[in-house]
């Protein structure tokens, strides 16, 4: 298919999303999923993504031990998570910020939280670290972030390619699923289509998450627009078209709430990227779930029902009671901006 067509007219893209949405029913139903990503730290070794808030981070930071998260309130997240009915989207942790067994404990026990595997996404991992993990993950991502090659050394000098593909290698000999990030809005077009759709066949990409660039101060990107929602929605209606079973994930931010039916409508499986502390219980996630609706999907997981914070933490976990108080400290912010924002 030559993918240019796709965005040639506004009758042509609508017409492709509109397959899209036929095809992605059929496949796969018609629920859409909430997910988020559970961050580890606030530290990468790389720091040097041009459009990454990480970057802006690393002079900052002076003890990167100090950059990481309390496992308490990282293991909080994951209880609420669970309680909400939300995926966690994956664990990302930056380069550098944990040892490998650290992000394995961390990783066993958020399973034991929630009761379902997640992926990993903490950079480039040697077969013999992947084989530490077990029944917890379902696989890897490789932060792939943009595959048009005229711009991605300039914008991401510390991810090349060949480490993550040796990863995706090495994963499929364990028989671990991939999963890759694109970021849409950094240079790249509708002409790079054909790359990246070559490099998910390629590398048998299981899931792939298609954010929209969210410009963070700092950043050589802080005055640029996120790109076009029928963008976007465009080229996710592209790979659903081209991978049925693809599972995808789309990402923008609170400012992009619109965008959300229309990637529903072209095919995403989930949305993430959103957060959850500001946007939980008020008009913002009450916006989320219309837009869900409206493209025809039904929301697995909820962004307005607060009586689904309340609950036990049965999962047996370290320093209870300080993961606890956490959760409680979590469920507070919520309650006081719901009340603020409704």
């Amino acid at each position: 298919m030559d993918y240019s067509e796709i965005f040639s007219s506004s009758q042509a893209l609508l017409e492709a999303i509109g397959r899209a949405d036929r095809l992605t029913r059929e496949v796969h139903g018609d629920s859409v999923s909430l997910e988020r990503a559970i961050f580890l730290s606030w530290w990468c070794d790389r720091g040097n993504c041009s459009f990454c808030y990480m970057s802006t981070q690393k002079k900052r930071i002076s003890d990167k031990m100090r950059a990481r998260r309390r496992v308490s309130s990282i293991f909080a997240e994951a209880e609420l998570l669970r309680r909400v009915g939300w995926k966690v989207a994956f664990i990302s942790g930056g380069y550098g910020a944990y040892t490998i067994e650290e992000i394995r404990d961390v990783t066993r026990t958020i399973f034991e939280i929630t009761g379902a595997p997640t992926w990993l996404n903490v950079g480039v991992l040697s077969g013999s670290e992947m084989e530490l993990f077990g029944g917890e993950i379902v696989g890897v991502t490789g932060s792939v972030e943009t595959l048009a090659m005229n711009i991605r050394e300039k914008i991401c000098p510390g991810k090349p390619l060949e480490p993550i593909t040796d990863m995706f290698g090495g994963a499929a000999d364990l028989g671990l699923e991939r999963a890759m990030t694109l970021i849409l809005g950094l240079g790249e077009g509708a002409a790079d289509l054909p790359v990246l759709i070559d490099f998910i066949r390629e590398h048998a990409i299981s899931k792939i998450t298609v954010y929209s660039l969210n410009p963070h101060d700092g950043t050589p990107y802080a005055d640029s627009p996120p790109p076009p929602s029928l963008y976007q929605a465009g080229v996710v209606a592209a790979l659903r078209l081209e991978f049925p079973r693809l599972r995808i994930v789309a990402g923008t931010w609170i400012d992009q709430l619109p965008n959300i039916g229309v990637v529903c409508l072209a095919g995403a499986n989930g949305i993430t990227k959103y957060p959850l502390l500001k946007m939980f219980g008020n008009r913002f996630g009450e916006k989320v779930e219309a837009e869900i609706k409206a493209a025809g999907r039904q929301v697995k997981g909820t962004f307005t029902d607060k009586s689904r914070l309340n609950g036990e933490l049965k999962a047996d976990v370290p320093n209870r009671k300080e993961v606890e108080a956490a959760l409680e400290r979590y469920i507070q912010r919520i309650n006081r901006r719901s009340e603020k924002q409704a």
